[in-house]
């Protein structure tokens, strides 16, 4: 059975914190004008308090890549013509909201 264990509202969509078993956390997104979806998984962790500080961290990188033009696409930042970034990679880097900025833009 899957516990929800935290939920951030994150533009438009919820971002869900859920227990999927002993010592693991998935960081999941869920659209709101679905609520009865599963959402999508970006990043599994061992520890709760990781789990939720990297939900919180998601919204920061979200904005950011936003501003640079990507979306959220299967697990990835994407933009045409542009490299795709895995999330999950960032957030387990912990990839700073203005070091995501810094790596968008260098690959105008």
């Amino acid at each position: 059975m899957m516990t929800i264990r935290h939920s951030i509202a994150c533009d438009g969509s919820d971002v869900l914190v859920r227990e999927t078993g002993l010592r693991s956390f998935e960081v999941s997104i869920q659209a709101r004008i679905n609520p009865l979806g599963k959402g999508n998984v970006l990043e599994t962790f061992a520890g709760l308090e990781e789990a939720v500080a990297a939900a919180e961290h998601f919204c920061k990188l979200h904005a950011a890549a936003k501003e640079q033009g990507y979306h959220l696409e299967e697990g990835y930042f994407v933009k045409v013509d542009k490299p795709k970034h895995h999330v999950g990679r960032l957030l387990q880097e912990r990839k700073s909201p203005d070091d995501l900025a810094a790596l968008l833009l260098a690959q105008i």
